[in-house]
């Protein structure tokens, strides 16, 4: 079983820094495994309501504690309007995408939880079949249990200069309700 840590986004980061975890964010604190699901790809961004099966059914996790961070909090369970969000890797930095101002302003109060995982139990997965330990994505195909869970809100967010609007502007985002 884990522990809970109360807001510590110091701590995250020095998980990061080891190396050695992978976090997943959720709006749910009580979960005890992490359990493969079948994920889905948005192949087109301009129709981001149109989904492909991507890979087979898995437990996915991030080694960046802010990307967790971001889909803890961000999320159908904490926003209860249609939005749509997004994040990724350019050039090396971390993006971060909302439609709207009133996404952000809509965690303001809210809680997530940042699941930490042991890396060993997963491998690096991508889409083009060139596995890379700096994917943004890993994979494990079996049940994981956490070694750890931290209540995050939105001061562990990235601050909101750091984070693209994009005004119902469609880009290279997730759809969320």
């Amino acid at each position: 079983m884990y522990n809970v840590v109360m807001n510590s986004k110091e701590k995250l980061m020095k998980l990061e820094e080891t190396g050695k975890h992978l976090f997943h964010g959720s709006a749910d604190g009580t979960i005890k495994k992490l359990e493969p699901r079948q994920g889905k790809h948005i192949t087109d961004i301009s129709k981001p309501t149109e989904t492909i099966l991507d890979g087979n059914p898995a437990a996915s996790a991030t080694p960046y504690a802010d990307i967790a961070t971001f889909r803890s909090l961000v999320n159908n369970r904490n926003i209860d309007f249609s939005h749509h969000s997004g994040f990724g890797i350019r050039d090396g930095e971390k993006e971060f995408r909302v439609s709207s101002e009133e996404v952000l302003d809509a965690v303001k109060d809210k809680k997530g939880f940042v699941y930490v995982f042991n890396k060993d139990e997963f491998e690096p997965y991508s889409r083009d079949g060139i596995p890379d330990e700096k994917n943004m994505e890993w994979r494990s195909y079996k049940e994981v249990e956490p070694i750890e869970v931290i209540e995050v809100d939105s001061s562990h967010l990235p601050p909101r200069e750091k984070i693209q609007i994009l005004n119902g502007a469609y880009g290279a985002y997730i759809k969320q309700g």
